[in-house]
């Protein structure tokens, strides 16, 4: 009896052995290997990313109100009928617009420099930190498995550097340079008098007869 049942407990053991020889290993899903970042998240949520578009929208809103009080002193001259006042500030008006123009755009240029900056610093440290061969930015991978998303990632270390963009720019135009000959008076650009003509010779005395 105990010989029958050591037998039978042998046999199942057995099949069960055998059993689990025949399931089919599941295959380990391989770790990541490359990386995906939304670029777009990055500049919008990011803390510099927010900075940045703060800072853009502050200088922009200043240099509307320099503009805006040449426009009131135009104004002004205008309605005083004052010709000469209102051709001057017509031409400080224009060569105002053309400056901030520029140090807006130029500004711009300056944030999105320090933007990439930063951000590329962030890709290589993320990179680095999750041991893969590389990042790309979602435009060149449109379909990817959400283990590869690095954004956050990305974000977290963005945000811990702590980066800025410093002061604002001058929103002042420099003078133009005065002419050369500035501060000497009228005198001095007035073209000088002729010369009185020289008096006529004194005619001959008459011959002693």
């Amino acid at each position: 009896m105990n010989r029958n049942l050591v037998s039978s407990l042998a046999l199942v053991s057995m099949l069960a052995l055998l059993g689990g020889c025949n399931e089919e290993a599941k295959p380990q899903k391989p770790a990541p290997q490359f990386g995906v970042v939304q670029v777009a998240k990055i500049y919008q949520e990011s803390q510099l990313g927010k900075q940045g578009i703060a800072r853009v929208g502050e200088l922009e809103d200043k240099a509307m109100a320099v503009l805006g009080d040449v426009q009131a002193k135009l104004e002004k001259a205008r309605a005083d009928k004052n010709e000469a006042e209102v051709q001057k500030l017509e031409k400080e008006l224009q060569s105002l617009v053309y400056f901030l123009q520029n140090v807006i755009k130029q500004d711009q240029e300056h944030v999105m420099n320090v933007l990439q900056t930063e951000m590329k610093k962030a890709f290589e440290k993320c990179r680095t930190d999750h041991d893969l061969f590389g990042l790309f930015s979602e435009e060149v991978m449109p379909s990817y498995s959400p283990e590869v998303d690095m954004t956050d990632a990305v974000k977290t270390i963005m945000d811990a550097n702590k980066a800025d963009f410093g002061e604002l720019p001058s929103l002042e135009m420099p003078a133009l340079p005065e002419p050369a000959n500035a501060g000497q008076g009228d005198d001095a650009a007035a073209p000088a008098a002729p010369a009185a003509p020289a008096a006529p010779a004194a005619a001959p005395a008459p011959a002693a007869k």
